[in-house]
């Protein structure tokens, strides 16, 4: 068991994630709302005093009484921006009291109370430790150039997530670009809270590495699942609103990916069309940032390079839809590009004629001069408001959907009575026993000798007959008439 915090040792100093900032901060966001998490035991600087503690996104407020002249109490106020604050769970050697310890840049605070729910608010926004004490890896599912990505499992709970792991010697190695880029993909998988855009659970720095849990996506690129199964137009097009949905929300948070591209879209379930997944945000804008001041001179260039992030992220994804729909694979970076600078004769309706109006219609909106003459750019929440979203959706089949999906494996031929081997023992001996009748009555075997009560020898026998008499017929008329003439 943790003792207390004080006789462990503090590596907020060391921590890659430091940026010089000390624990308490000023509030620099406004309009936040603070939620209510309790009353803690605050121990700073040697110093034990009673707390109230409030919780809002990044931030906590902590409100303590204090006692001024003539007996008057007054409330203090102290806020810690808690993002990349480094967190362990201690323990008060005098009390057993659990709680936790948040420290930045050599600046460290315990808080000792009832409500150990905070842990799980916080973890997203602080950097933990012992990762191999809470995680067992189970195997490794793919590699980027500068990171691992495992599938783990906790280790109390049993449920499996997906660690990327990152060596801080690389990092250190590497350039300020991609050092950025990994801090900033961090901080945007904070902010995000969508089901279908990748959820971050928590982060943990140890000497050597960092670890990034985010939940599993085991359903594989939505690429493979789409091209090589058979699915109806209505069902492809549930997958294009849900994506559109999902960048709507990223949008909404002036959010924009900038590298969407089939490797970027993974399903949850491969079974379920329904939870696809934007992940990747290495290359993701957010304009403006949290953490900038607007001012009127910059202001119209943020609003150049949003339309741009706009533009790009949806031509980006209705590329995408457009393989889906056509099975034509397409450069998506020219495509993009053409489209861009404004090239709308690149992708002409040729290419969607084949599909059904609505779509055809949908994709001339998109990619054709129709729409984009009519307004500067076409938003995602336009988008959502076409026609092609509101046509009624019918409920797959699912017996049919089984069967589509089991009939590569199914014997080409299938009965729905398979008959016992008794049954094909009788069959055999009646098929053996049935002789045809001679053609010609003159012979010595006679039709009485050869026939046979089998049903099948009738069925032979009186179309032999019919034949027969129908020549005979035949031959009786051109005697007449030859007679008449």
């Amino acid at each position: 068991m943790k003792k207390s915090g004080g006789l462990q040792a503090d590596h907020s100093k060391t921590s890659f994630f430091n940026d010089g900032n000390q624990l308490f901060t000023q509030l620099t966001q406004q309009n936040l709302q603070f939620q209510d998490q309790g009353s803690f035991q605050m121990k700073y600087t040697n110093r034990v005093t009673q707390i109230n503690i409030q919780l809002a996104e990044n931030y906590l407020k902590i409100t303590e009484e204090v006692l001024k002249f003539e007996n008057i109490q007054q409330k203090s106020y102290k806020y810690i921006l808690i993002e990349n604050a480094c967190l362990r769970v201690v323990m008060n050697s005098e009390t057993q009291q659990l709680g936790i310890r948040l420290s930045k840049n050599g600046q460290q605070a315990e808080f000792y109370g009832t409500n150990l729910e905070l842990v799980e608010k916080l973890k997203k926004y602080v950097i933990q430790s012992e990762f191999q004490k809470k995680y067992h890896i189970i195997e490794k599912i793919g590699s980027g150039y500068i990171s691992s990505v495992y599938k783990v499992r906790h280790l109390l709970s049993g449920q499996k997530f997906a660690a990327k792991i990152v060596e801080k010697s690389t990092l250190t190695r590497s350039s300020t670009l991609e050092k950025d880029c990994f801090l900033n993909e961090i901080n945007i998988l904070r902010q995000i809270r969508h089901n279908n855009l990748l959820k971050l659970e928590e982060i943990y720095e140890g000497e050597k590495n960092i670890y990034i849990i985010t939940e599993l996506l085991e359903g594989g690129p939505i690429e493979h699942q789409i091209l090589n199964n058979h699915y109806m137009e209505q069902e492809k097009i549930k997958v294009m609103h849900t994506l559109i949905s999902s960048l709507h929300s990223l949008h909404q948070n002036n959010i924009y990916h900038n590298d969407i591209r089939y490797e970027n879209i993974l399903l949850k379930d491969s079974q379920d069309l329904q939870t696809p997944c934007l992940i990747n945000f290495g290359k993701a804008m957010q304009i403006p940032s949290k953490r900038s001041n607007v001012t009127s001179s910059n202001h119209l260039d943020q609003e150049k390079i949003i339309n741009l992030c706009i533009k790009r992220d949806i031509y980006s994804l209705c590329t995408l839809m457009l393989t889906i729909f056509t099975k034509k694979v397409y450069n998506l970076n020219q495509v993009v590009d053409e489209l861009l600078m404004k090239n709308f004769q690149y992708l002409t309706r040729i290419e969607f004629m084949g599909l059904c109006p609505q779509l055809q219609r949908f994709f001339e909106m998109i990619f054709t001069d129709r729409q984009n003459n009519k307004m500067e750019i076409l938003t995602c929440e336009q988008i959502l408001e076409f026609d092609i979203f509101r046509i009624p959706q019918k409920p797959r089949n699912s017996k049919m959907f089984i069967a589509q999906q089991l009939l590569p494996i199914l014997p080409r031929r299938m009965s729905k009575f398979i008959p016992t081997q008794e049954n094909k023992d009788k069959a055999d001996q009646s098929a053996n026993s049935i002789k045809l009748p001679p053609l010609n009555r003159g012979d010595s075997t006679s039709v009485e000798k050869s026939f046979s009560s089998s049903p099948k020898s009738v069925r032979l026998l009186s179309s032999h007959l019919n034949k027969k008499t129908k020549k005979s017929k035949s031959i009786l008329r051109k005697q007449l008439l030859n007679k008449m003439l």
